[in-house]
């Protein structure tokens, strides 16, 4: 996805060679609507194109921030 720097940025280097057996699929590097939606519209209008991925950050965003609901009492995970 073409997103500015994220909050995680320092930690991408280490992520890419941490081998822990850890295989979930990446949805804030790879995004959602290009697993779901048929390939052929991300192929198409330009425009429907940048739409879509603005669809799909809003989307992620939304993930993220049900991520940190679901693990607001896990101290150790900050």
């Amino acid at each position: 996805m073409d997103i500015k720097q994220s909050l995680e940025y320092k930690y991408t280097d280490v992520e890419q060679y941490t081998i822990d057996g850890n295989n979930k699929y990446n949805y804030a590097k790879d995004g959602i609507l290009t697993k779901t939606l048929p390939k052929i519209l991300f192929k198409g209008n330009s425009i429907l194109v940048t739409f879509l991925q603005l669809i799909d950050l809003r989307i992620i965003l939304m993930f993220k921030y049900i991520d940190k609901l679901r693990y607001f009492k896990h101290i150790t995970k900050y």
